[in-house]
C-alpha cells in the first residue's frame, strides 16, 4: 500500500517514491545527465513549495502512471530508458491536468525552442 506524503523538502520527498520509481543517484548524489532533467526536477519540486498543487501524491501518482505506462508498452525495446523523460511527462500531464498551462501553450514554446525562435523561458 502506497504511503500519502505532504512533502516539505526535496530530500524528504524521495521517501515516499514507490520502489522503482526514484530518480537515478550515482555515488548517492542525485544524477542529472542533461541540463534540462535537473531543470525539469527543480521546477516540479518548486511548484509544490509555491502550493501550486497541493499534495506531493498528485505529481508521484503521475509519474508512476507514466513509468507503468512505459513499462507495459509493447514498445519499450525500441526506445531507451530514461528517467527523467517520465519525470517530465508526469509535470506536463500536472501542469495541464491542473489548468497551469494549456496543452497547446506547450507544444507552441517546444516548437519555438526547437526552431531556434526561443532561447529562454
Amino acid at each position: 500500500m502506497e504511503k500519502s506524503c505532504e512533502v516539505q523538502s526535496a530530500e524528504t520527498w524521495l521517501a515516499y517514491m514507490p520502489e522503482g520509481v526514484t530518480p537515478p543517484r550515482k555515488n548517492g548524489e542525485l544524477n542529472f545527465q542533461e541540463p534540462w532533467e535537473s531543470r525539469s526536477f527543480g521546477m516540479a519540486i518548486a511548484l509544490y513549495d509555491q502550493k501550486h498543487y497541493t499534495s506531493w501524491d498528485d505529481f508521484r501518482t503521475r509519474l508512476v502512471e507514466e513509468i507503468g505506462e512505459w513499462e507495459s508498452a509493447e514498445s519499450k525495446d525500441a526506445e531507451a530508458w530514461n528517467y527523467y523523460d517520465h519525470w517530465m511527462a508526469a509535470l506536463e500531464r500536472l501542469v495541464v491536468e491542473t489548468g497551469m498551462i494549456d496543452q497547446k501553450d506547450i507544444d507552441v514554446r517546444t516548437e519555438e525552442f526547437l526552431s531556434g525562435e526561443r532561447e529562454s523561458f
